[in-house]
């Protein structure tokens, strides 16, 4: 009997482990629209894995990594990094802070299509 719940209890284990680690991935093209000046651009984040890669008009401009820690999205494309707001349900996010031309982004909404 005590092996059979050592055995359910390693299984729980391994169950518990697997979903959170599949927790903090994303999946999928997520879409904000940026303003600068006088112009709108749709930009497209695809999360695929660890990775992303940023696109507009269909066409990648940049690739980099990302990681999720406290609900906050951390994303490095090429040699810009932002800090966004990841919402509950992982289907949009808010970028709170970024370098360079990236900052163009502040405040922008991302939104998984």
């Amino acid at each position: 009997m005590n092996k059979k719940r050592i055995v359910g209890f390693i299984a729980l284990l391994v169950m518990m482990f697997t979903l959170t680690a599949c927790g903090n991935k994303l999946d999928g093209d997520y879409k904000g629209k940026v303003h600068f000046m006088f112009t709108e651009t749709t930009d497209t984040l695809t999360f695929k894995g660890d990775s992303v890669e940023e696109k507009q008009d269909g066409k990648v401009i940049n690739k980099g990594t990302y990681t999720i820690s406290d609900g906050k999205l951390n994303i490095k494309l090429g040699e810009y990094r932002m800090v966004a707001l990841l919402s509950q349900d992982k289907k949009s996010f808010v970028v709170q802070s970024a370098e360079g031309l990236a900052n163009l982004a502040k405040g922008t909404t991302y939104d998984k299509k």
